[in-house]
Formats: C-alpha cells, sequence, structure tokens
C-alpha cells in the first residue's frame, strides 16, 4: 500500500444566496501524513454498513470525460482534482445545499493497480497547548464527521468490470445525497441486500443436507467468514471461502446459479439479521438468535404464535416476583 498523490481543495457555501466558493490547491499536498490518512479512510469505509456498489452511468459526461483525460495522460492528477471540484461548484450553484469543509482526493497504488479516493472533510473547533504551554485556539480534521466517501477501481473502470465503484456517507449528509450521485454520475449496479439473501438462502439448503450438529457449526462458519470480509470492505471469494470454510458449499452454490460471479459483496444488515432475529412494537421488544428456532423458541404460522420454553434467568427470576 502506498501513496502516489494528494491534494485538498477547500469548498464553502453557507448561503443560498450566494455561490459556492472553491479555494484550490496549485500542488500536491505533504506527503508525510498521507499513509496515516490513507489507513483512516480505509477504516472509516470499512465501518459504513451503507456502501453502496456501482459504477459512472452514461449521463455523466464530465466526471467520465475528466478521468479519461487523466488516464490517458493528457492531464495531471493535480488538474483531474480541481476540475472534479470545479464540478460539483457548478452542481451545488444549482441546488439548494449548502456545504463546508474540504476535498480530499488520494491516489492509491497496489500490486493490483490503482484506486482513486475522493472524500468529504471537516474540521472542529479544539484547543492545543503551545510551545510556551499556554493554551490556544485551534481547528482540526475531525475524520468522526467525515462525510461522503468515494472509492474509485481505477483497473476495473478501465475495463468496464462492474461494480468499480463504492460510495457512503456520513451521517449528517443525507441532504447532500443525491448532489454527490449527480456529480460524480453514480448508478448502483449492485442490490447487496438481495444478492445477500440469496446467498444465506443457498447456505440454509446445503447445511440442510448435513448431520444437524454439523450443518449448524458449518452455518455459523460461513456467516462468521461473511461478517470478518465485510467488516474489511472486501468481497467474499468463493475460492477464499472453499479453502478456508467448506469447498462443498462452492459447488453447491454454483449448482444452483451457474451464472453467479466468483464472489459476493455481503450486506451487513443481512448478515445480521439472519444471525438474530429481532422485532419490536409499542409494549415489546424480542431478540434472539437464529439458531434457536426449532429448540427453545417455536414459532406456529397458522396461528402467528412464538412459544419461548427456555426464558432467561433473570427474566424467569422477575415473573415470579410478580406473582408473589
Amino acid at each position: 500500500m502506498a501513496v502516489a498523490d494528494w491534494v485538498f481543495h477547500q469548498l464553502s457555501k453557507t448561503s443560498l444566496q450566494q455561490g459556492a466558493e472553491l479555494r484550490l490547491r496549485e500542488q500536491a499536498s505533504d506527503p508525510d501524513y498521507a499513509l496515516s490518512m490513507l489507513s483512516e479512510f480505509k477504516r472509516i469505509q470499512a465501518s459504513r454498513s451503507g456502501r453502496q456498489l456501482g459504477g459512472l452511468n452514461a449521463d455523466a459526461m464530465a466526471a467520465r470525460a475528466s478521468l479519461q483525460q487523466w488516464r490517458q495522460g493528457e492531464i495531471p492528477f493535480l488538474r483531474l482534482t480541481q476540475l472534479l471540484s470545479q464540478q460539483l461548484v457548478l452542481k451545488l450553484d444549482q441546488s439548494e445545499e449548502t456545504f463546508i469543509g474540504y476535498l480530499c482526493y488520494l491516489l492509491e497504488t497496489l500490486e493490483s493497480g490503482e484506486r482513486l479516493y475522493l472524500l468529504h472533510l471537516r474540521t472542529s473547533a479544539g484547543l492545543n497547548l503551545n510551545q510556551s504551554l499556554d493554551l490556544q485556539a485551534t481547528d482540526y480534521l475531525d475524520l468522526g464527521d467525515t462525510g461522503f466517501l468515494i472509492c474509485l477501481d481505477l483497473q476495473r473502470f478501465e475495463r468496464g468490470d462492474l461494480p468499480y465503484l463504492t460510495l457512503s456517507f456520513g451521517r449528517s449528509e443525507r441532504g447532500l445525497k443525491n448532489l454527490i450521485q449527480e456529480w460524480i454520475g453514480f448508478a448502483e449496479t449492485l442490490d447487496k441486500r438481495a444478492e445477500t439473501e440469496k446467498f444465506l438462502t443457498w447456505v440454509d439448503d446445503y447445511c440442510e443436507t448435513l448431520p444437524v450438529e454439523e450443518g449448524e457449526k458449518l452455518r455459523e462458519e460461513v456467516v462468521g467468514f461473511c461478517v470478518e470480509r465485510e467488516r474489511s470492505g472486501e468481497a467474499v471469494a468463493y475460492p477464499e471461502l472453499a479453502e478456508e470454510v467448506d469447498p462443498g458449499i462452492v459447488q453447491f452454490i454454483q449448482q444452483q446459479d451457474s451464472q453467479s460471479q466468483n464472489h459476493l459483496h455481503p450486506d451487513r444488515k443481512a448478515l445480521r439479521q439472519y444471525l438474530r432475529l429481532t422485532g419490536r412494537s409499542q409494549d415489546l421488544s424480542l431478540s434472539f438468535a437464529s439458531s434457536s428456532l426449532g429448540k427453545g423458541i417455536e414459532f406456529d404460522p397458522s396461528q402467528e404464535v412464538l412459544i419461548i420454553r427456555e426464558l432467561p434467568k433473570g427474566l424467569l427470576q422477575q415473573l415470579k416476583k410478580l406473582q408473589v
């Protein structure tokens, strides 16, 4: 992992009556902090459950043209970042959204190729001690308040191999979501939740062909493997799943869907709900492991009744006290 180039630009639009103000940097940023910042960007990306996967849509003329100019060597990296920032200004001026912060562009080089990161960073007010040990006010980059994060796999982009673009948003950026998608020309091409649910159905079908204890153990191992890959922001590669968990389940999946790709981009919420069933109403909240069904917990679909035979000790004690 290495950083080939990176740069910051400042963008501000605080009023709907005034246009956005863009302050462009004219040279690359200091490389000393690039690797540590890249590590933070990857951590932030991996921690977000709402990552969207896709590519550039057919209408993304400006962003696509700038990227192709850069990849063909017609413009340098710095000029690319300036053009993309100016395109975002045009989008902001056509909208009723405000924007405060910094645009960070970072080019990562790997053995497998290159990745381009685009981020919205904000600052927060704080205090620090100067050399005289006096407190003074300062502004610092608040990575905990990072806004949108875009990661473009450049090799997949050039091959047209979808999905090649990952997009996620910070907690306070709901209003900017459509604008950012239009700016970069994002088109979601993969429904991670639907793909994950289909995958988990196949896991269930395969595990039911095994002895009960063996099937339950394998189910937990497969889901655990998927959870770890999702946390690291990586796809579940079927060859790795076969090697590290069980080759039989991969063969079974490929038999069910001969057109399936050799990997899965798991959805965190689907995995979590597969492991635990939850529900809530005004007066009741339930949560239990899905593996408990058919054991200490039974469900009668005809009556829509849930029977719990093994109550938690703490709850059992509370109920007995109410009967005294």
